[in-house]
C-alpha cells in the first residue's frame, strides 16, 4: 500500500514574515521619470524586506526609499529594490527586499503594528 506525503517547497525567506496593515511613504528612484513620491499599503514585513500593496505597478529593480515607523515617534529611511510586482485585480502587489537586513522588529506602543529599527 503506497501512502501519499505532501511535499511544499522549502521556505526561501532567511527571516520570518509578520502581519501588519500600515502605509508608507516611498520615494520611488527612476532614472526615467525622476523621483516620484508614493505610497504603499504593508502587510508585512521581516528584517529582510516588506511585502505591499499599490496603486500603481512598480518595476522589478525599481530602486526605493521608504519611510518606516522606528521605536519611539522616530521615522527611518530605508532603502530597497523591488523583486517583483504582480498584478492582483485593480491593484499590486509588490515585494520589496532592504538594501541591508533591519537590526529587529518592535511593537508600536499600541501593539497592534510594527515597527523598524534600522541597523
Amino acid at each position: 500500500m503506497m501512502t501519499s506525503v505532501d511535499s511544499y517547497p522549502p521556505e526561501r525567506r532567511m527571516f520570518p514574515r509578520t502581519q501588519v496593515q500600515m502605509r508608507v511613504q516611498v520615494l520611488r528612484l527612476d532614472p526615467d521619470e525622476g523621483d516620484l513620491v508614493d505610497e504603499l499599503q504593508m502587510v508585512d514585513i521581516s528584517r529582510n524586506g516588506i511585502g505591499a500593496m499599490c496603486e500603481r505597478m512598480f518595476y522589478p529593480g525599481q530602486r526605493l526609499i521608504m519611510k518606516l515607523p522606528a521605536a519611539g515617534m522616530d521615522v527611518r529611511s530605508i532603502c530597497g529594490q523591488v523583486r517583483r510586482c504582480d498584478r492582483l485585480d485593480d491593484r499590486f502587489i509588490i515585494g520589496v527586499e532592504f538594501d541591508h537586513p533591519i537590526a529587529s522588529l518592535c511593537a508600536d506602543s499600541s501593539g497592534s503594528s510594527v515597527a523598524a529599527v534600522a541597523a
